[in-house]
């Protein structure tokens, strides 16, 4: 007897059995593997690209906050369906941690805090500050990264976004530019400095730090951070 279905032909029959039990063909489908089958993964004109997406995520995540953001709503902005938002993306975290890394690479918060200029008279410390707090008073992404602050003591998933963007961003790529001894040290102090004063300035909201002005915040705060970067420190070899 010859098998009804062969796997490695370009067609294959459908058959169904009548009233009688005889089994009859109702024609050809296409096989999965043939030629002109529908691709799996994204589309490939152009009308959903993953920039689409990550402009979309970063303009829900602040106007809605990490929490109250979903892919649904993300897909929806962006005008595509949410399975491809997970596709390129996979979790809601991954996107908003893509989305944060593409604001602090696109601002360039690495140089001002490893080139040296003549230019200004702001130290390193102090122009990485005030892109800083300028980034947060920013109403299109700035909540966000506060909400994610705020959740640190009791969201595991809060902790998890700001350790990986501690981890890859701060350490992996602000270390290594450093010309200094303890590299990593320097910049896990820095950022605790940093984020002290976040937190003080946005969530406590600490009356003297919270009316600063974010030039004098800057000034005040940025040459404690050139001292973490480049100072001596009293470390012993």
């Amino acid at each position: 007897m010859v098998p009804l279905i062969h796997q490695s032909v370009k067609y294959r029959s459908r058959c169904y059995r009548g009233p009688m039990g005889k089994a009859r063909d109702t024609g050809k489908v296409r096989s999965e593997n043939a030629p002109g089958s529908p691709r799996r993964g994204p589309r490939t004109d152009g009308s959903a690209s993953k920039e689409q997406i990550l402009k979309a995520a970063t303009a829900q995540f602040g106007e809605h906050g990490y929490q109250a953001t979903t892919i649904r709503k993300i897909g929806e902005a962006a005008g595509v369906d949410a399975k491809l938002v997970h596709y390129y993306f996979g979790t809601k975290e991954n996107l908003f941690n893509a989305a944060i890394v593409e604001i602090f690479r696109s601002r360039g918060f690495l140089d001002l805090l490893t080139a040296r200029t003549e230019e200004s008279d702001e130290t390193p410390g102090a122009r990485y500050l005030s892109a800083v707090l300028t980034t947060l008073e920013d109403p299109g992404i700035g909540p966000a990264f506060i909400g994610i602050l705020r959740g640190l003591g009791a969201h595991e998933e809060s902790q998890r976004i700001a350790l990986r963007f501690t981890g890859e961003e701060l350490l992996g790529r602000i270390a290594p530019q450093l010309d200094t001894d303890h590299p990593e040290r320097r910049v896990a102090l820095a950022g605790s400095q940093v984020i002290g004063l976040i937190l003080a300035r946005y969530i406590l909201k600490v009356p003297p730090l919270a009316h600063l002005t974010i030039p004098e915040a800057a000034r005040t705060v940025g040459p404690t951070i050139d001292r973490y970067l480049f100072g001596d420190l009293g470390w012993d070899e």
